[in-house]
Parts: C-alpha cells; sequence; structure tokens
C-alpha cells in the first residue's frame, strides 16, 4: 500500500472514530406547548451534556412564564426571542407574551430531576398551584 493510500485510510478511520463524539454535540429539540393552566408535554427527559433546545409557545390567552431549577445545573443558557438572543450569567425566569415563542438553550450539567412551572397570578393563586408545571429529568 502507497504512503499517500495510508494516510487517507489512517485519516479516515480518525473521522470515523470521530462521529459519536460529533452526534453528542447536535442540539435536540423539544417542543413545550403553554396554555391555560398547563405545559404539554409536562415530562421532559434530557441527557446530561447533550445541548437542548426549549421551544416554548404560547398557546394560551395570557402571558405565562417559564421558570425551573434547571437554570441552576446547566452552563451556556441562552434565550432567543422574536429575533433577539440574550446570553446570561443566572436565567430566573422567562416570560413569554400570549401568542410568541422562546427558545431556552441549556446543556445540563448534572443529572436529577429539576421542576418547572408558571408563576404568573391569578385571582391570587399562581398559574403552578392551577396545574400549570412539569417535571424535567437529566439522566447520565
Amino acid at each position: 500500500m502507497s504512503r499517500i493510500a495510508a494516510s487517507i485510510l489512517v485519516a479516515a478511520l480518525a473521522l470515523t472514530a470521530s462521529l459519536p463524539a460529533l452526534a453528542m454535540e447536535s442540539i435536540k429539540t423539544v417542543s413545550i406547548r403553554a396554555s391555560e393552566f398547563r405545559f404539554t408535554p409536562a415530562r421532559i427527559t434530557l441527557t446530561r451534556g447533550q445541548r437542548v433546545a426549549l421551544e416554548i409557545t404560547n398557546r394560551g390567552t395570557m402571558d405565562h412564564e417559564f421558570l425551573s431549577t434547571i437554570f441552576t445545573a446547566a452552563k451556556d443558557v441562552t434565550i432567543k426571542a422574536e429575533g433577539i438572543k440574550v446570553e446570561a450569567g443566572e436565567v430566573k425566569e422567562v416570560e413569554i407574551e400570549k401568542g410568541h415563542m422562546v427558545t431556552i438553550e441549556l446543556t445540563p450539567t448534572r443529572t436529577g430531576t429539576f421542576q418547572f412551572w408558571c408563576a404568573e397570578v391569578l385571582k391570587g393563586k399562581l398559574h403552578r398551584d392551577l396545574g400549570m408545571r412539569g417535571i424535567l429529568t437529566v439522566r447520565p
């Protein structure tokens, strides 16, 4: 086998070996629908270290929020809405006006179970207490 052919074979094998790593770097998209008084789906499973885009669309008749304990267990949290991108060191809540969508990108850094909910208030009650909440499970 010539040196050139051997070099090409080694390069091809190296590229093939790196394909699983490249696949892990892809972004997983999860679509979430917010309405009165629920998130659909209410149970979401993520993988530690895999970048995820949570696309939250408010299909309700009023404004909603997305709060989650996952924000303290993730890195590189960015928020995109209506052509605006916000990178924040510490995200606590994201407000979503009726009829709009927001995308929250993050990379979970810890495994576990994390809650998410809406903290808007209607007649003295949090939307969370009316059923607008869910669970994010991050597995290894």
